[in-house]
Parts: structure tokens; C-alpha cells; sequence
């Protein structure tokens, strides 16, 4: 009995060690958004483009001459996050979300620029190598000061935007990351577990359930990643960035953010709105940076309103 209880009792310790392990965290992660994936119904693929490989999900609609949306994530982030928004989107829609270079699996070059318009032009360069001739670029964070940049240097091939808690200008009031930044702290470089949960709790107001055991995991990817992500924030914080631009955007804009943002304040919002013709502006309340990731259902029910009035 005594043997049987021990025996019993190492089953449990090497369980409980298996599940605190970042390796174990990472595969639960990866398996759980494979099956999202595949429930949703979108394939999980890669394009050559000879100098980069994009590594994206895809979700094609019946007819051929569907319209495209082109998904892109925030710095740090991945494709996975728009998993959930995506699911909630008409399926009368292509749908195309990139890991964008440096980031997931498209992986990382020390020799590539970061920039928001080199950003663009890769991602002009993969909508060529899928024969999409015209896309609504909808991107969060870094990925909105991308698709801004793609209005600007491809509004032929544009069909609108749709900006979530957007990078790219300089807002009224500083965000709590931003006065870390001001202070030559960066809460994106995280060197251990405690870093990480002051990052994380910044993110979101609304967080969706990640187990701790992933969420560990997800730290040691940030600390794994801390140089590369130090070279993407020089180029994409630096270069190609809104104040005094906005207003040649032409193309038909959706600006939507939360309230409770604490990487980009809420404040930029009116910055935004103001700066770009007959752009549209929805604030949610009680969200943080990531509308798409904390209400996914309102977020795409607002994104589908925006494309099927002023786009078609």
C-alpha cells in the first residue's frame, strides 16, 4: 500500500512539473489554435515569396469574386489571435491573416527592415502571390499603422481599412506604456515570469481564460525573443509614422477602440477621426488594447456594418 501511494504520489509531482513546463504550455497552445483553426474552417499555409516566407491562416468564400480581408496582428502578437474574429465574420468573405515578418512562424531576419512601409510592401508583394487584386486591410496596433501605410502607398489596391487601438500617432494623452517608454523602459521586453504578468494585465482589460501554465509559456517566448522584438519596436516606433499624414488617406476608414487601453490611450482615437475624411469611430467601452481578442462577436458585428454599407 505504502509503495502504491509513493508511486501514486511521483505520477502526481511529474504531472504537475509536466504542466508548469514552457514546453508543455507551448504545445497545449499550438494544438488548442490547430483545432480552432480547422473548427472555423481555415487552413493553415505558407507562401513563398523567395526572400520571406509568410506563414498565414486562410478562409476562402465560395463565390470567386468574393470580397478579401486581410488580418493583421500587433507587435509581439500572431495570427492566432484573430482566430476568434474571424469565425464571427460572414463567410461570404476571403479572409487572409499573415504572421507578419519578425513575428509566429514567418519568423525573424536581423537583415529586414521592420518599418511600417517596408510591412506594406511585403504584404502587397502576398496579395499579388495569392492573386487578391483589392483587400480591406483591418489591423491591431502595429498591424493598424501597416494597413494606414498600405492605404497610403496602395490605395488602388484598398478597399478600406478598419483600424483597432492603432499605432502611428502621437495621442493627447500619454498611455501608461508610454510614459515606461518615455522613462527608457519598454514593458514589451520582459525578462522573467513578473514582467510578463505586468505586461500581460496591460494588454487586455477583458482577457479571455489562458491557463497559467500557457501563459507562462507565452513569457519565456517574450524573453526567448526579447533582441528581435528590441529591432521590430526601432523600426516600426520610429519610421513611417501618421502625425500630419492622415489626411491623405483616401480610402473609406473604421476606427475602433477601448476605452481602457493601456498601451495606446484612448485619446488618439479623436486624432485619428479628425485627421482622416469621413472615417468612422467607435469607442468601446470597459475594452482594453484588443477589441478583436476581448469581444470578438461585437467587434466583427461592427467591422461587417462598416464593409457592407460604405465598401459595396
Amino acid at each position: 500500500m505504502k509503495k502504491w501511494l509513493i508511486g501514486l504520489a511521483a505520477v502526481f509531482i511529474l504531472l504537475y512539473a509536466t504542466t508548469w513546463h514552457p514546453l508543455t504550455g507551448q504545445v497545449v497552445y499550438q494544438s488548442t489554435q490547430r483545432v480552432e483553426a480547422a473548427l472555423y474552417g481555415f487552413d493553415k499555409g505558407q507562401v513563398d515569396l523567395g526572400d520571406i516566407t509568410f506563414s498565414l491562416y486562410r478562409r476562402s468564400a465560395e463565390s470567386a469574386n468574393a470580397p478579401t480581408l486581410l488580418l493583421l496582428h500587433g507587435y509581439t502578437a500572431s495570427k492566432e489571435l484573430w482566430l476568434r474574429f474571424g469565425n464571427q465574420i460572414d463567410e461570404r468573405y476571403n479572409i487572409i491573416i499573415p504572421d507578419l515578418a519578425g513575428h509566429g512562424e514567418t519568423g525573424f531576419d536581423p537583415q529586414w527592415s521592420y518599418s511600417p512601409s517596408a510591412q506594406a510592401t511585403r504584404l502587397q508583394r502576398l496579395l499579388d502571390a495569392l492573386n487578391v487584386e483589392r483587400a480591406t486591410v483591418i489591423g491591431n496596433s502595429m498591424g493598424g499603422l501597416i494597413a494606414a501605410n498600405f492605404a497610403l502607398q496602395y490605395p488602388q489596391r484598398t478597399a478600406g481599412i478598419v483600424v483597432i487601438d492603432p499605432a502611428g500617432v502621437t495621442a493627447p494623452v500619454a498611455s501608461r506604456a508610454e510614459k515606461l517608454f518615455q522613462q527608457g523602459q519598454s514593458p514589451f521586453e520582459i525578462d522573467n515570469w513578473n514582467d510578463f504578468q505586468e505586461f500581460y494585465a496591460m494588454t487586455m482589460a477583458e482577457p479571455p481564460y489562458v491557463p497559467e501554465f500557457v501563459l507562462r509559456s507565452m513569457a519565456e517566448r517574450y524573453q526567448q525573443h526579447k533582441a528581435e522584438y528590441i529591432q521590430i519596436a526601432e523600426d516600426f516606433r520610429n519610421l513611417d509614422q501618421l502625425d500630419g499624414r492622415l489626411a491623405e488617406i483616401s480610402v473609406p476608414t473604421l476606427i475602433i477602440w477601448g476605452s481602457r487601453d493601456q498601451l495606446l490611450d484612448v485619446s488618439a482615437a479623436a486624432v485619428w477621426y479628425k485627421g482622416i475624411p469621413n472615417a468612422e469611430l467607435e469607442i468601446y467601452e470597459g475594452v482594453g488594447h484588443m477589441p478583436m481578442v476581448e469581444r470578438p462577436a461585437q467587434t466583427a458585428e461592427r467591422v461587417m456594418e462598416f464593409l457592407t454599407s460604405p465598401l459595396e
